[in-house]
């Protein structure tokens, strides 16, 4: 060798050549092969040396790996930066988001509650169109304003009372009927309510047939006097006025008809009115003298007409049912009318009950021949007409056998009859 040849570099072995079984540990391997490629790149800048394959490194050799493989095998996996910055801001706003919507919803409330009590929803004029208000005696500004909102008379049940408080007057409603219009002004609707100038009379009807217990629970309901007033009045007829063959008894002279219920009426005043109308009516249908043409006395007539009532199904079928319960009578049998029944034992329905039945009320016409001692109820002019003018005819039964149509069929067969009540008693359900 000469002094200009120096000393060689390794070669690199061959693809495929053989290689020494003996190989260095991986760490200095590495390193003297990172070493070894710093050298030629600092000596022959420009000129690129793949550091792939040098002195004895392929990273085709599964044998091999890379510089550092070792240590970096242990490190951290490279952590993504900015996550968290990028949601910062939304984070941010869903936090104002959640302290601010309970405080706004607070503050609403309190607004609300504010409004409410201190200026509630009113209407601004005298209202239009036309309803009719009902104060009942005890009703006060708190109780009543419910119902005046329900109406559509007020705006608000809280302007109403603050009305009232601020009224010279609060305390001065006054009970009865009143004329008074939607969307009226709380202020306006008040002052409507203390004048007796604006109450009204307002109709009120009576239907045929009901009991005097029945019409004290209507008039109390409809009218503003209690019912218990009324009921006290019934308690003492000589009050009343009635005709001399009522026998005291006011059950079946309280006329039914529509009446005009006047302003600051007593209960006495509305109870006689109705025993006055019913003289007038009795008067129109000759009684107590027409009575005799049937056989009947005047009491009887009625009696017998609230009978008739009670047992009608359609008008139509009125003088029948008379005529049954004149043949009857005329023969000596019951009636047999369960309505008779029930109205002793002061119970309601359509067929009494086998217990019922053997009751030992003086109106129990199954045990009892004749007439019963009064009035079940209170018959209208039909009734009264139908007995006064009976049909022809032999029948001895009849049954309303639908109840809902008001179907009524007559026979003379006490077996045909049997057949009908069955026949009523599949209608009820019962059969």
């Amino acid at each position: 060798m000469t002094e200009n040849q120096g000393a060689r570099p390794p070669q690199r072995p061959l693809p495929g050549a053989y290689r020494p079984a003996h190989h260095e540990p991986g760490a200095a391997r590495h390193a003297r092969a990172a070493d070894s490629h710093w050298r030629r790149a600092q000596q022959n800048p420009g000129q690129f040396y793949p550091f792939e394959q040098h002195d004895g490194y392929d990273n085709r050799d599964p044998g091999h790996g890379y510089p550092g493989e070792d240590l970096l095998s242990h490190a951290r996996p490279p952590r993504r930066r900015g996550g968290f910055r990028r949601l910062a801001p939304w984070i941010a706003v869903v936090g104002i988001l959640v302290l601010l919507i309970p405080l706004a919803i607070g503050g609403y409330y309190a607004y609300s509650v504010y409004q409410n009590k201190y200026h509630p929803p009113d209407y601004s004029g005298p209202g239009t169109g036309h309803v009719v208000v009902q104060v009942t005696s005890g009703d006060t500004p708190t109780s009543l304003a419910p119902r005046l909102q329900r109406l559509g008379v007020v705006a608000s049940t809280r302007a109403f009372i603050l009305a009232a408080e601020h009224s010279s007057n609060p305390n001065g409603l006054l009970p009865g009927f009143f004329g008074m219009h939607r969307h009226m002004n709380a202020a306006l609707a008040y002052a409507l309510l203390v004048n007796p100038k604006n109450l009204v009379q307002v109709p009120l009807t009576i239907p045929e047939g009901l009991r005097n217990s029945q019409v004290v629970a209507l008039l109390g309901a409809r009218s503003v006097i209690a019912a218990s007033a009324y009921a006290t009045v019934l308690k003492d007829p000589a009050l009343l006025h009635l005709p001399g063959y009522a026998g005291g008894n006011p059950e079946g002279y309280l006329f039914p008809a529509t009446y005009e219920v006047v302003p600051h009426e007593t209960a006495l005043a509305v109870l006689t009115g109705m025993v006055q109308r019913f003289r007038q009516e009795a008067a129109a249908a000759g009684l107590p003298g027409a009575a005799s043409q049937v056989h009947l006395t005047a009491g009887q007539v009625i009696i017998m007409a609230s009978l008739v009532q009670a047992e009608g199904g359609r008008i139509s079928d009125y003088a029948k049912i008379a005529r049954v319960i004149d043949n009857r009578l005329a023969l000596g049998m019951p009636l047999q009318l369960d309505s008779t029944v029930l109205f002793g034992l002061n119970a309601y329905g359509i067929l009494a009950t086998d217990q019922q039945l053997a009751s030992d009320s003086p109106y129990n016409t199954y045990r009892h021949t004749g007439l019963p001692p009064g009035p079940i109820d209170n018959p209208g002019n039909a009734a009264i007409q139908a007995v006064l003018h009976p049909a022809s005819g032999p029948w001895l039964y009849f049954v309303t056998v639908n109840p809902r149509t008001r179907e009524t069929l007559f026979t003379s067969s006490y077996a045909q009859f049997q057949q009908l009540r069955q026949e009523l008693a599949r209608n009820l359900g019962q059969g």
